[in-house]
């Protein structure tokens, strides 16, 4: 007979009923045996009283007999009793260490009362021996000397202490086996309950939700239709592979991509066998190692992206692809993949590190030559600034005016050419030639720049507020503010000029601005001011190598900030440059 639903989910909750009964049962025994335990142990508490009390009570008959012969001096009688006694004391002592193999407490105690039982029985034996040997006034001098009273008044607080105790424990032992048991009823009642509860209250939750399943399977066959459309609209190529890696479906994207026409062409084939059994590098291997199949038995998504596909035809092509398990009732029982072509992607990477190590090689030609212009310029063009140097001194009485203007442009062309490759110079170790970044205090740098420049006396530089220490090269930072300074000083049209730097924080940076009331410079002039070689004024008007700004841009951007400006003509210029808040501590 085939159950429903229903029926199989009542038929286990009967199970699991008859379960928790059947362990309910179980912790019932449990506790029960737990109680006789205790029982036990309350037993052999009292037990150890009474064979305390016995003790006592035996040494103290011990004492009588002692008494007894010292005054009759019947050997055959009081000494027999006595010897029974004794033998009897040490039974009882022996029996109690015997039922305390547990308990340290216990035995510790008992040692204690054991040497002084012994101590109180060797006075007792000493008392015996000089009755026997010196007669009635050395043992009566014995007693009176009081070592037998102390002997005695010792062992009865080690048997008062041991038997305090024990009562002690006996009642903690009571009271704590009656808690358990109680808790344990209360609990396995309380629990029982709750889970008859529970149940009822889960075997309706169930019934509703098996209603709603219904439904949504109803919804799910409608969706169905949907889920075909999309499966079939994807670019992408979808299959699935059951356990053993057989094809279970496929859409048309993927057929297009391997080259096939029908799926049947494809249902229920080994898919690593047809279509990704080589790898990238050409070598083939077995389906048990294909990261594919991975998923199956690690249960988790696998993303490769160097695989090689076949087609059909028996070409292969690159694909980058995920396989993910599929789950039913919480097992796996296959996987859905999802790939695609990336050979034009490939190509593409490809072509960009060819072109990134045609970069670098460019680069590293630029550093030369920028070190060859620096280097092999030089040498010649400090020759021709001395030779132009000394032509004029010595033979400037020789000279007319307009020849004088000559040598001085002469001159000054080539004292600019040194300039321009100083600055080419320092432009190329941007980045490449690397100081120890240290704690930098931008107030202290910017005060030795300003010192260094030596404004005329008609401009004034003010620093508004506080600048902070930052973590950086010195030199750079150095550069960037010498190169801004100067720039307004040098362009500088008015009888009073004013420059003034400021900085704030703003968004985890430094932003630094530089402002002046200088001539200003046209919006469409922002962004090629900050290229190489770049300048605004005439060079026969102004001394410039147009490398100042671009240096400075290079530095900022190499700290990861930005540069910018704002500025109307006629009025002067702010230029803003950010820095990054590291080490940042006021100054």
């Amino acid at each position: 007979m085939k159950w429903s639903v229903e029926n199989k989910v009542l038929a286990g909750f009967v199970v699991a009923l008859a379960v928790i009964a059947m362990v309910g049962g179980l912790a019932y025994q449990a506790s029960y045996h737990y109680i006789e335990m205790s029982k036990d142990m309350v037993q052999n508490h009292q037990d150890a009283l009474v064979s305390l009390e016995e003790i006592y009570s035996l040494v103290s008959q011990a004492e009588s007999s002692q008494r007894a012969y010292l005054i009759t001096s019947d050997e055959s009688y009081y000494l027999q009793q006595r010897q029974a006694v004794v033998s009897r004391i040490w039974e009882r002592l022996a029996w109690l260490k015997q039922i305390s193999p547990g308990e340290p407490g216990r035995q510790q105690r008992l040692q204690q009362i054991e040497q002084r039982l012994a101590a109180r029985l060797d006075i007792l034996d000493r008392v015996f021996a000089l009755r026997q040997t010196r007669g009635l006034d050395a043992a009566r001098e014995q007693l009176l000397s009081g070592a037998g009273r102390a002997a005695m008044e010792q062992l009865h607080d080690s048997v008062d202490f041991a038997k305090n105790e024990e009562k002690n424990r006996l009642k903690e032992h009571t009271e704590e086996a009656q808690g358990y048991a109680e808790r344990i009823l209360s609990t396995l009642s309380a629990t029982l309950l709750f889970v008859v509860v529970f149940m009822a209250l889960l075997f309706l939750r169930i019934r509703r939700e098996m209603g709603e399943r219904r439904r949504a399977v109803e919804a799910l066959q409608q969706s169905s239709a949907r889920i075909d459309m999309l499966l079939n609209s994807v670019a992408e190529g979808i299959y699935g592979v059951d356990m053993q890696g057989n094809c279970t479906f496929i859409n048309p994207a993927g057929l297009h991509l391997l080259g096939y026409q029908e799926e049947t062409e494809l249902l229920g084939k080994h898919m690593h066998d047809l279509i990704h059994h080589t790898r990238a590098n050409g070598s083939h291997y077995p389906a048990t190692e294909c990261r594919l199949y991975c998923c199956l038995q690690s249960h988790e998504n696998i993303h490769v992206d160097d695989e090689l596909f076949w087609r059909k035809d028996g070409s292969s092509f690159l694909v980058d692809y995920w396989s993910r398990p599929i789950e039913s009732n919480g097992e796996v029982n296959g996987a859905v993949v999802t790939f695609f072509d990336i050979t034009e992607r490939k190509q593409a990477e490809e072509q960009r590190v060819l072109l990134v190590h045609e970069l670098e090689s460019a680069n590293e030609e630029l550093r030369n030559f920028g070190y060859v212009v620096s280097h092999d310029l030089k040498a010649p063009l400090r020759a021709i600034g001395s030779l132009a140097d000394w032509i004029s001194t010595d033979y400037a009485d020789k000279f007319d005016d307009e020849g004088k203007e000559h040598m001085r442009l002469l001159i000054s062309r080539v004292r600019r050419m040194d300039s321009l490759i100083d600055g080419i110079l320092q432009y190329s170790r941007v980045g490449r030639v690397k100081e120890v970044a240290v704690a930098v205090d931008i107030n202290g740098l910017v005060r030795e720049v300003i010192d260094l420049l030596a404004p005329p006396e008609n401009i004034t530089i003010s620093i508004v507020n506080s600048l902070p220490t930052i973590t950086a090269e010195p030199t750079r930072i150095q550069q960037v503010f010498q190169n801004l300074l100067s720039n307004a000083i040098k362009y500088m049209d008015k009888p009073k000029g004013e420059i003034r730097i400021a900085c704030g924080a703003e968004n985890g940076q430094w932003k630094f601005t530089i402002t002046d009331n200088g001539p200003g410079i046209d919006q469409q002039h922002f962004e090629k001011i900050f290229q190489l070689f770049q300048t605004l004024a005439p060079r026969d008007r102004v001394e410039s190598t147009g490398v100042g700004l671009a240096l400075v841009k290079k530095i900022v951007e190499m700290y990861g900030g930005h540069i910018w400006l704002e500025s109307t003509v006629g009025r002067g210029s702010t230029f803003f440059f950010t820095l990054p808040r590291t080490t940042a501590t006021s100054s």
